[in-house]
């Protein structure tokens, strides 16, 4: 495949342009970079761009270019510190494995990453802390944050107020995108008068996510990892009407293997290649070895670290696995309805469209806890949209927040006695702004790993104590991940963020021409859970100490309490009809394998601008208009095909 061809497979038929493709490719070797790593720096570049448009064009590409000099020089100087200017010509540490490869290969390397420890005199100053928790942000919004005026800035030294978001922020309720392939109209919404609801049911067993973290055993975590693969052995064992065997073990002859997908050394951190990687094997077939893999014959395929798959090929040398072919996971069933289930949903809405709204954390900006466009957005639920249901995904108080995080809570106006600690900012604050929305319109909380009124800092997460929070009843405080039903529609919800965690190993012209967000639902579904990257990701931040120093310091990520990753699987082996998985990548809408995703974005940008909600316009079910699939066989079923029969409207918050 030439260079062109890949570009236009990334970018679109823009790149093909000649004076498009020579700037895209000047830019490749200017910062080194290949077309997978540009491709990914255009989707950070397109994502500050708040509303304004990225067509591919030299003018974009120019803006671009500036983009990336911004990187560079935020870097430079960071790097640089306070100190002499021959420390900024230092270079860079080059990483090397500091465990030796046994013969064996992998046999009892650890399979989760480790954090080096440092162990540090000094301690980082207050200050320090405070100017560096803003470097969360990308340097576009550093930039954007440095611009802001004075009253929105919180300066060192001042004492922490509750500043105004920004004054140049989009109107609210403009719609920035649609997703409308049957031309559905608006819905109406609830009729708040009337006396008919839509109400969420649950469907995962509550009392199996009240386990205590911090607790996990090696053995258990063992157990679950080894589970995983013996699962998945005897799927493809009975879809394919074959044996595994083990692909550690040197053979002339072709045989089938099922494994995890892992690099080829404890020590590897950071962006894999299709030569670093290998097949971890279960304890049954292969006693837990590794071997690495070989995919000079493979011509298509996309895999990340933590996901099982199934191969053919053989080991004639002993050193590795030649794989021939990647064997197809077989797709999970659909949920369907009878004929008289279908008939009492339309019923419920009498013949009308239900509307559904989804909103993402956090509600505050990054500097500053104003709850303001979250009271007003509530305003224009009860007098404008009016959904029937709302869903909510956290963090609504962020335990990473650079005041939170810093001990700088603010004093908020028109409070009589001030919050003392955070769960008093929750229900002094934000609470009387969630009550205020209608109790005709039913409510759904999933929590995020870093909500400070979450006691349950791992995924998967328990749910909200709704009581605790001072919440009316039409709120439904649901797990992370949950599974529920909306009427005939099943949906999924996940709060971990695996768009933009699972960083794919891609080879292929076809696979990688596909858009990254399907190629990422496909893994999704056809590993079954909601999050099938392991280990999960890290997050991290750069304290800078008081003698010029720069320490890492762990912030989130995706938190896996490995030993419960069973309640991450789709519930009962079904897909479901609906998937929301938050992200802090751009909004979208995709439709793969008959499941609709959603990403509605973030309600408040870092910067402070209005972000993005997800609103769903749903025809209830109708035999007569052909948009519901009836299954054959003894009972008359009907597929519920909802990106049939959805309009998803993404509109400013």
């Amino acid at each position: 495949m030439t260079l062109e061809n890949e570009l236009v497979g990334k970018f679109g038929k823009p790149a093909g342009e000649p004076a498009v493709a020579s700037a895209l490719e000047s830019l490749m070797k200017i910062h080194s970079l290949d077309v997978e790593e540009l491709y990914i720096k255009w989707e950070q570049f397109a994502y500050h761009q708040n509303e304004q448009s990225t067509a591919l064009n030299v003018d974009m590409i120019n803006a671009f270019k500036q983009f990336l000099q911004q990187q560079i020089e935020k870097k430079a100087s960071m790097a640089g510190g306070p100190g002499s200017a021959a420390s900024s010509l230092k270079k860079p540490k080059m990483l090397r494995p500091n465990v030796s490869s046994p013969s064996l290969f992998g046999f009892g390397a650890p399979k989760t990453p480790t954090l080096k420890k440092r162990r540090v005199d000094q301690t980082p100053t207050q200050s320090n802390i405070e100017g560096d928790t803003i470097s969360l942000a990308s340097p576009t919004e550093k930039k954007e944050a440095s611009t802001m005026p004075p009253s929105v800035r919180l300066a060192a030294g001042e004492s922490p107020v509750t500043p105004s978001l920004l004054a140049n922020n989009p109107d609210p309720g403009k719609v920035v995108d649609v997703f409308n392939l049957a031309d559905i109209e608006v819905s109406e919404g609830l009729n708040l008068d009337g006396e008919k609801l839509v109400k969420p049911i649950p469907f995962y067993d509550s009392e199996k996510y009240k386990f205590r973290t911090m607790r996990q055993n090696l053995l258990d975590v063992a157990d679950v990892l080894d589970e995983q693969i013996e699962i998945f052995t005897k799927v493809f064992q009975d879809h394919y009407k074959t044996t595994a065997s083990d692909p550690t073990i040197q053979s002339q002859s072709e045989i089938t293997a099922v494994g995890r997908i892992v690099p080829d050394s404890p020590a590897a951190d950071g962006m894999l290649n299709t030569e670093s990687l290998a097949l971890e094997t279960s304890r049954l077939t292969g006693i837990g070895r590794r071997i690495p893999l070989n995919l000079e014959r493979t011509k298509e395929v996309s895999l990340f670290p933590g996901q099982i798959v199934g191969v053919r090929g053989k080991n004639a040398s002993g050193d590795y696995f030649v794989v021939e072919e990647f064997l197809q996971i077989p797709h999970l069933n659909s949920p369907v309805s009878t004929e008289g289930e279908l008939q009492s949903f339309n019923e419920d809405l009498d013949g009308k469209s239900m509307k559904v709204v989804v909103t993402n954390g956090p509600y505050t900006a990054s500097n500053c806890l104003d709850f303001g466009n979250l009271e007003d957005f509530v305003e224009r639920l009860n007098d404008g949209v009016k959904p029937h249901v709302v869903i909510m995904f956290g963090p609504f108080l962020d335990v990473t927040h650079p005041l939170v995080a810093s001990g700088r809570i603010p004093e908020f106006p028109g409070v009589k006695v001030q919050p003392k600690t955070l769960d008093e900012v929750f229900t002094k604050i934000i609470s009387p702004i969630l009550r205020k929305i209608n109790s005709k319109i039913q409510v759904v909380l999933v929590p995020s790993t870093t909500d400070t009124a979450s006691n349950h800092a791992a995924y998967p997460q328990d749910c909200f104590d709704r009581k605790q929070l001072q919440l009316p009843k039409n709120f439904k405080c649901f797990t992370n991940p949950s599974t529920f039903q909306l009427n005939e529609l099943f949906v999924g919800c996940s709060n971990v963020d695996a768009f933009k965690d699972i960083k794919e190993v891609v080879k292929g012209g076809a696979t990688c021409s596909k858009n990254r967000f399907d190629r990422i639902a496909e893994h999704i579904l056809s590993q079954r859970r909601f999050y099938p990257l392991f280990p999960g990701a890290l997050k991290r931040r750069k304290l800078r100490l008081e003698d010029g120093h720069d320490v890492w310091e762990h912030v989130s990520g995706a938190d896996l309490e490995v030993s419960y990753l069973g309640l991450t699987e789709f519930v009962a082996n079904l897909l479901p009809d609906l998937v929301i998985i938050p992200s802090e990548l751009s909004y979208f809408t995709r439709v793969v394998q008959n499941v609709l995703f959603i990403n509605p974005g973030m309600f408040i940008r870092p910067t402070g601008l209005r972000g993005t909600f997800a609103q769903l316009s749903i025809l209830p079910p109708d035999l007569a208009d052909g948009r519901l699939t009836k299954v054959e066989g003894d009972e008359m079923v009907y597929l519920h095909n909802l990106w049939k029969r959805c309009r998803v409207d993404i509109v400013t918050a």
